[in-house]
């Protein structure tokens, strides 16, 4: 037998076919709702995620939500003319080689590490205007 589908889709089917103690095509329609909001990484393609001294990680593709390829990149200093101030953004043109790596709790506060280094997702407000094109880093 192959198995095919998300593991936590099937997961969650084998329970509710356990509770309903019955093989239902509607469990399965129902874990894969159950699936896509409870089990869904915060981190995407294009999300950089922030490390000490402002040093990022830049996800350049998801392989599942446990693991993603991406590049490390040291800060750029830009500034505002509007009185903003200054920003720091990731300096592409000193990027890293593309590296595989684990993304720990992806569900709640993804983190990928690096020895004894944390790069956490950096949290934006649903209004904040991002520094950056995520069309240009993924």
């Amino acid at each position: 037998m192959q198995l095919t589908g998300c593991r936590y889709v099937r997961a969650i089917k084998q329970s509710l076919n356990k509770v309903f103690q019955n093989k239902s095509s509607l469990n399965n329609i129902l874990a894969e709702i159950i699936a896509q909001y409870s089990h869904k990484s915060l981190v995407r393609p294009g999300s950089y995620l922030l490390g000490n001294h402002f040093n990022f990680f830049i996800v350049k593709t998801m392989i599942s939500p446990h693991w993603c390829e991406g590049f490390f990149c040291p800060p750029r200093i830009e500034y505002r003319s509007l009185g903003v101030g200054h920003f720091y953004t990731p300096n592409i043109s000193n990027r890293s080689r593309i590296k595989r790596k684990r993304i720990f709790e992806p569900f709640a506060e993804p983190q990928v590490r690096i020895r004894d280094r944390k790069f956490l997702l950096e949290s934006k407000l649903v209004n904040e205007s991002l520094s950056y094109l995520p069309i240009l880093f993924g």
